[in-house]
């Protein structure tokens, strides 16, 4: 099967993993897979790194004229092929190729990451009438996306949560550690609560405790960040680590998971992340998080915007090991009974043929 991704993003974050973690299994499955990016760095540069075939483009949306011919020219002979776009912009440059192209061979798949109403304008369902599927990473993302009523055929929408390679190594144990690893990872920025996890570690300075940061984000929010840090002081206990490349080996030395984002995650890829590690992790529970994570059971739902209850679940965990490690293992039972890989690739593949 050809396969293109459409990413148009100038910067990675969880869409972006998104779509390579899919292009590598595809590629693996024996697929032709081909990426279509804006000549950013960050993101081309990574997919070309992979090993993937990328051509870049502009990718502007409604505004852009020259990516549908560019890409039209791209698919005009390619017969069957799957355009898989991440956003409706993307959408509307991919649509518009196809038609240019003359091939209708092609079909179009959305992925909505995002928790958001959906448009009801003629543009929009226009727009809608012409993607053959729409996949929503949560329950909540469909939900929110239909609860503007658009005209839109709900038989081509569908649920699939996203899924995690679940790490073999054993998860690394806590017991008997005097200092216990708080961890954060992904984009840097206000949404993502960084600026809550920080004001929660003030209130846990008497517990034997680092945190590391990892991630990217503007230079002066990160820098507004670390003097909040200093302010607060904690600096002294945070590791800001920066872009990592593979995450895991940081994930496997943490103790503690924590995303705090104060926006409503579509799904949460850096929670199941620690999950799959049989990490106890503290998230917020205004987002999709709620439909794979059960309160005390495999996780920890606080209140966004809550340096309280983010700082009240560190203490509950580091006071009871005992509590942090069925947690933990409760955790990654949850990532490989319900959010494994294989059954997030073996569904999406199953969108795939039933358009094709």
């Amino acid at each position: 099967m050809k396969i293109i991704h459409l990413v148009s993003n100038k910067s990675w974050g969880g869409g972006e993993q998104y779509v390579l973690d899919l292009a590598r299994e595809q590629r693996r499955h024996g697929h032709e897979v081909a990426i279509v990016s804006r000549r950013v760095e960050a993101v081309a540069g990574r997919f070309a790194s992979e090993g993937f075939p990328v051509v870049t483009m502009p990718l502007k949306g409604t505004i852009d004229i020259i990516s549908p011919l560019q890409l039209s020219r791209c698919i005009a002979k390619a017969g069957n092929a799957v355009i898989h776009v991440h956003n409706f912009k993307d959408a509307i440059v991919a649509t518009r190729a196809r038609s240019l192209s003359g091939n209708n061979g092609i079909r179009i798949i959305l992925t909505r990451h995002l928790v958001k109403a959906a448009g009801r304008s003629r543009h929009y369902t226009s727009l809608y009438r012409q993607i053959d599927a729409m996949i929503f990473v949560s329950r909540l993302a469909m939900d929110e996306f239909l609860s503007s009523r658009p005209d839109v055929n709900t038989d081509s929408m569908t649920v699939i949560h996203n899924g995690v390679a679940i790490p073999e190594v054993s998860p690394a144990p806590t017991a008997g550690k005097d200092t216990l690893t708080v961890m954060y990872h992904g984009r840097i920025s206000h949404e993502k609560g960084i600026d809550t996890l920080i004001n929660a570690l003030s209130l846990v300075k008497e517990l034997p405790l680092k945190a590391v940061i990892a991630g990217t984000g503007k230079p002066e929010y990160v820098a507004t960040l670390r003097r909040q840090a200093a302010l607060a002081g904690v600096d002294d206990i945070i590791e800001w680590a920066g872009h990592v490349d593979d995450i895991h080996p940081l994930i496997a030395a943490a103790d503690i998971g924590v995303a705090p984002s104060r926006a409503r995650e579509s799904f949460g890829l850096a929670t199941v992340e620690y999950m799959a590690h049989g990490k106890p992790v503290i998230t917020t529970s205004n987002g999709a998080q709620r439909e794979y994570i059960t309160d005390g059971v495999d996780g920890l739902l606080v209140a966004p915007d809550s340096p309280e209850q983010i700082a009240g679940a560190i203490r509950q965990l580091v006071a009871d090991r005992d509590l942090m490690e069925r947690i933990g293992t409760a955790a990654r039972a949850t990532a490989l009974e319900r959010l494994s890989f294989e059954r997030f690739y073996r569904e999406i593949m199953g969108v795939y043929q039933k358009i094709l």
